[in-house]
């Protein structure tokens, strides 16, 4: 997904609920530069940021059962990556099932003006 510096955007991760399969942890992670950090994490205990980076700027739906994309707000450019949603859930039987999504992110620079857009004369002189 390609986002605009200082806008937002939504890394998709979806899945269909069914019976018998209880989330248990929700948890979005971003690799860049081969360093993995994870940003979100959803438990029994509530929602937890955990790179003070993306504090205030990141959301995962609440009551959207099988929607956990992560919106980004406030795009800044290092905020390009590769980001990892992985979804736990528990079945009937105890047993935890586990699955990963990973979307590629690239921040870019807001579009410059095009070149045949003029600029007011009185912008030309200070």
């Amino acid at each position: 997904v390609t986002g605009t510096w200082m806008g937002s955007t939504t890394v998709p991760c979806t899945y269909v609920p069914s019976e018998g399969f209880t989330q248990q942890t929700l948890s979005w992670s971003v690799e860049r530069d081969s360093s993995i950090s994870t940003i979100f994490r959803r438990d029994g205990s509530g929602d937890h940021i955990l790179l003070s980076k993306f504090r205030g700027r990141v959301s995962v739906p609440k009551h959207s059962p099988g929607d956990a994309s992560l919106l980004i707000e406030n795009l800044e450019m290092p905020d390009s990556g590769h980001y990892t949603c992985q979804v736990i859930w528990r079945s009937t039987d105890n047993s935890l099932i586990t699955r990963e999504v990973t979307t590629t992110v690239k921040v870019r620079e807001v579009n410059p003006p095009s070149s045949s857009w003029e600029l007011p004369s009185s912008l030309h002189h200070p």
